[in-house]
């Protein structure tokens, strides 16, 4: 992870970029030390400002926390768009499935983010989070809703199904970031062979 000196900190704050900046910063303590470790002023002397600096941006740690979130799920839909748009998964299950490995190289490489952004955050707190959490969350609907239309997946209620594949992404993800994935398991598959067996598995169902 690149850390900017304090000079170009300094210069990106006063080209009026100390929002994006506070945001990149905090990102980078949160992966550093946690949650519990992160403070508005201790951030304001990573990014060599004034301690009351970033409360022209942030009035509180959570806000700030939250704006890390909305980042996130902002990121994880444009790897998600970027998996659909993809020319190399003409069938549009593989490219369910790409998208879906989107999902789990996301969190792998975003742990900061993805630990706030499904963390004790009340969401309804901060109504752009909220609209950037269900936009994200609607891509995958939209996918879905697009694959029971061409025939491809069965007539069930699409937010169901969209679900359903969320959460195996993400108790996938889950178990990777934590590394308790089992070696017996694994079986020397990376992430995005393991996330795209076990999509494999949900689509044609356990049943035999």
């Amino acid at each position: 992870m690149t850390t900017l000196t304090l000079d170009e900190k300094i210069s990106k704050y006063h080209h009026g970029d100390l929002r994006n900046t506070l945001l990149a910063l905090g990102t980078e303590m949160l992966s550093e030390a946690g949650v519990a470790a992160l403070s508005l002023r201790k951030l304001a002397q990573r990014a060599g400002v004034s301690h009351n600096a970033p409360y022209q941006h942030f009035p509180d740690k959570e806000s700030l926390l939250a704006a890390i979130a909305e980042q996130g799920f902002r990121l994880l839909g444009e790897a998600m768009d970027s998996a659909q748009a993809n020319p190399t998964y003409p069938d549009p299950i593989e490219r369910l499935i790409a998208t879906g490995q989107s999902y789990v190289t996301f969190a792998l490489n975003h742990p900061a983010h993805y630990q706030v952004m499904f963390g004790p955050l009340n969401n309804d707190a901060y109504p752009d989070l909220k609209a950037t959490s269900h936009d994200t969350l609607a891509k995958l609907i939209n996918i879905v809703a697009a694959l029971q239309a061409s025939g491809h997946l069965r007539p069930t209620p699409p937010l169901d199904l969209a679900a359903t594949i969320w959460s195996c992404m993400h108790g996938l993800s889950a178990i990777l970031i934590a590394n308790k994935l089992p070696d017996y398991i694994r079986t020397q598959r990376d992430a995005a062979a393991l996330s795209a067996t076990m999509l494999r598995h949900l689509l044609t169902g356990l049943l035999a």
